[in-house]
């Protein structure tokens, strides 16, 4: 059984990944330690700070962002994914608009591409690949962006 712990804190995302592997017995397995050395390094104390690394990067985080930014891209792209900050102010309506005209800016680069005038009407090329990354980009913000402020509304910001 695992400690209990504060919604949204680093010792929460720990036990959800205890979760996520079956729990904490089969946690100390997949990492070859024992149960107590988990519980001992997911502990929040200021006798001895840091537990196995996690709260330091959580204090780190708190205090600089671009902490915080660097280490969510290391594990997005360990659980297979990217990390694409967004600021969730500003007017819904803006974030409806900006959607829609991302979209139509990837259709327009995916038509353009697969024209007569592409150098490789039957597939990307290199450039064209580069710059529909650039719109693809654009297009994950405002998703996101839309969907944070969607979140801010519900009050739920998981």
């Amino acid at each position: 059984m695992t400690r209990a712990t504060r919604p949204g804190s680093i010792q929460d995302a720990v036990r959800q990944a205890f979760t996520a592997v079956g729990g904490l017995e089969n946690a100390a397995n997949d990492l070859g330690v024992s149960l107590s050395v988990l519980s001992y390094g997911t502990e929040l104390r200021e006798d001895r700070p840091g537990g196995l690394g996690v709260n330091y990067l959580d204090r780190l985080g708190r205090i600089e962002g671009g902490a915080a930014e660097a280490v969510a891209r290391h594990f997005a792209m360990l659980a297979g994914g990217v990390f694409q900050p967004v600021d969730p102010g500003g007017p819904l309506a803006g974030d409806v608009h900006s959607l829609t005209r991302e979209f139509s800016d990837v259709l327009h680069l995916h038509a353009e591409a697969h024209s007569k005038g592409s150098r490789d009407p039957a597939d990307y090329t290199p450039q064209e690949a580069r710059a529909q990354v650039r719109e693809i980009d654009e297009l994950v913000v405002a998703a996101l962006r839309l969907r944070a402020a969607m979140l801010l509304k519900t009050g739920d910001l998981s």
